[in-house]
Formats: structure tokens, C-alpha cells, sequence
């Protein structure tokens, strides 16, 4: 509740023009809501090279095309297909990534909140695998490359940023003292009983970011004295979004 009293008394400070001039960067979930109006407004901030993460080409070009005609800009964006029910598909996009000549953001904003029990290919429970293990893979894989671009364009300040939310301080997390916390949050059995409410497990799963990003700023080397990217999470506060519908970022 701390956004629902605090965003009518804040003032956004929005970056300045072209304060992502020459950036390359990629966001997932980024065919609606909040990823969509990330990249608008990153192209807006004068990027390079824009990476939308959408589920379907056929259906979600029309991204593309809307954030060309409200910035502008052509020639910036790219879609790219990746499938968040399957960790072979993470992987072939990172693969892809690597082509990149330099990679200075990845966002990963997709995300998915649903009240019932759904499976992924995987044999994960669909939110677990999208919002926990899906986007820790991709995390993990990403790492690596804006390191590297790092060394390559030393005047880059990689950023890896996850978006979180303020439910995560709601969570129960009743799972967190089982030998196997993981095995735990995919028993069906167990999700039924914790999810009288859709923000039972989403909230857990959400705390989960700030786990994964703890982690990851374990695994970040140092360059000229300062942390070669920079890994947080951000948390949108209340908005208008498609996350309850499956459609966010959903797979």
C-alpha cells in the first residue's frame, strides 16, 4: 500500500534529452503497457538500437510501428520472439544477443500474475516459471555480455534491471524454511491452499526479485573501481497494466 499514498505527493524527474544516446537496448514484455511505454520513451531518449522481446512476430509488430509513429524515430527498433514458457527459448535469445556490437541496458519487465494453476512445458507452475525462474535464466545469461560490452565501450554503465513491485513486502513465503523452497512453491497442493488471493504467490514471486538481483550483484566484477552494470530492481507503483489479463508479457 506504501505506492497508494506515496505517488500523489511524488514529482517524476525524467532523464534528460538523449541521456540514451548511442544505447543499445533490450526489454522483455515489451508488446503492452509498461514494457511498450519503456521503449517509447527509451527511443524517445535518443537509443540506438531498441530490442522489443514479444511473444508472437505476426500479432506484435504493431508495437514497432506505434512507437515509431508517436517518437519519430525509424530504423530503431527491433522485435524479437522469445517464447517465456521455455528456458531453450532464453537461452537462443541470449544466443542471438551475442551478435550485438554492444549492449548497454536489458530490462526484464515481463511478468505474469494469475490466480489459476497453469503449467509451463518446463513442468513449472507458469508463475514461478516467467516471473522467478525464466527471468533469473535470461539474468544470468545477459550478465556476461554487458560485462563485456563494458570493457569494450568503457564509457557505458551497463544497467540490468529487473521490475519488481511494492507487493513483495506482502509476501508470506511460507515455503522459505522447506529443504527444497522450489519444489515447495510448484506443489499444486500447496499453491491452492496459499492462493485464497492472486497476490499470494505473486507477491513471493515478486520477492523473488530482489533475491535474484541480490544475487547478481554477487557475480558483477569490478572495473576502474566501480561495479562493472549496475543490477536493481524498479517498482512501478500503481498502474494502468494488462499483467492479470496473460497478456503482459505473458507467455
Amino acid at each position: 500500500m506504501l505506492s497508494l499514498f506515496a505517488q500523489p505527493f511524488k514529482t517524476l524527474h525524467l532523464p534528460p534529452p538523449n541521456s540514451f544516446a548511442s544505447q543499445t537496448v533490450i526489454t522483455t514484455g515489451a508488446n503492452t503497457r509498461l514494457g511498450l511505454e519503456t521503449a517509447r520513451h527509451i527511443t524517445s531518449l535518443g537509443a540506438t538500437k531498441v530490442i522489443l522481446e514479444v511473444r508472437t512476430l505476426s500479432k506484435d509488430l504493431s508495437a514497432k510501428s506505434d512507437i515509431e509513429k508517436t517518437t519519430g524515430r525509424t530504423g530503431v527498433i527491433q522485435v524479437w520472439e522469445l517464447d517465456l514458457s521455455r528456458f531453450s527459448s532464453a537461452k537462443a535469445f541470449a544466443t542471438r544477443a551475442q551478435s550485438l556490437q554492444r549492449l548497454d541496458t536489458a530490462i526484464m519487465n515481463a511478468g505474469l500474475a494469475s490466480g489459476q494453476w497453469i503449467t509451463s512445458p518446463e513442468g513449472w507452475e507458469m508463475q514461478l516459471q516467467v516471473n522467478v525462474l525464466w527471468a533469473s535464466l535470461l539474468s544470468l545469461l545477459l550478465l556476461p555480455m554487458l560485462v563485456q560490452k563494458r570493457k569494450i565501450f568503457p564509457e557505458s554503465k551497463p544497467h540490468l534491471v529487473t521490475l519488481g513491485s511494492d507487493i513483495h513486502m506482502q509476501a508470506k513465503f511460507e515455503e522459505r524454511n522447506e529443504e527444497n523452497i522450489l519444489r515447495a512453491l510448484n506443489d499444486k497442493q500447496r499453491w491452492e491452499m496459499s492462493t485464497a488471493e492472486i497476490t499470494g504467490r505473486y507477491s513471493v514471486s515478486k520477492l523473488f526479485d530482489f533475491y535474484i538481483t541480490s544475487g547478481l550483484t554477487s557475480l558483477v566484477p569490478f572495473i576502474a573501481g566501480e561495479p562493472a552494470v549496475i543490477a536493481n530492481v524498479v517498482a512501478p507503483g500503481f498502474c494502468k497494466s494488462e499483467l492479470m489479463s496473460r497478456e503482459e508479457g505473458a507467455p
